[in-house]
């Protein structure tokens, strides 16, 4: 009775867990896995947008650095926050291009790992 019940709970476990795993794995990728790559992509985005600080150089344009309201302050200020807002703006399209393209590397894993263990195996050597 015993053994008859471990060997039902190991076939059980082998072909219900495993092999479902396996088979809904790739379901689990491209649908709520996909998702939560997104949603990481946000964040990354956002942190990218809260370290570089665009809003706040954008905002305090017109604002003279260091309390200098002079008009030479005003117009040194004014386009060192120029040359800060340009910089900041090409290393953040550079971050969003970057965590893009970490998006894109991560739905295409799975291609890639299937494609290099069938030619590995030497199955494309028949269809070619």
């Amino acid at each position: 009775m015993i053994k008859e019940n471990l060997a039902y709970r190991s076939i059980k476990f082998i072909f219900k867990d495993i092999v479902f795993d396996i088979l809904s794995w790739p379901v689990w990728w491209y649908t709520s896995g996909a998702v939560n790559a997104i949603k990481k992509m946000g964040r990354v985005i956002s942190q990218g947008n809260q370290e570089l600080s665009l809003s706040v150089w954008t905002k305090n344009l017109f604002t003279p650095m260091f309390g200098q309201y002079d008009w030479q302050g005003r117009i040194i200020s004014f386009f060192m926050r120029v040359f800060q807002i340009i910089f900041r703006s090409i290393v953040f399209v550079l971050w969003i291009l970057i965590a893009f393209i970490g998006f894109i590397v991560w739905l295409a894993l799975p291609i890639a790992i299937i494609y290099e263990i069938l030619f590995n195996f030497g199955l494309f050597k028949s269809l070619l």
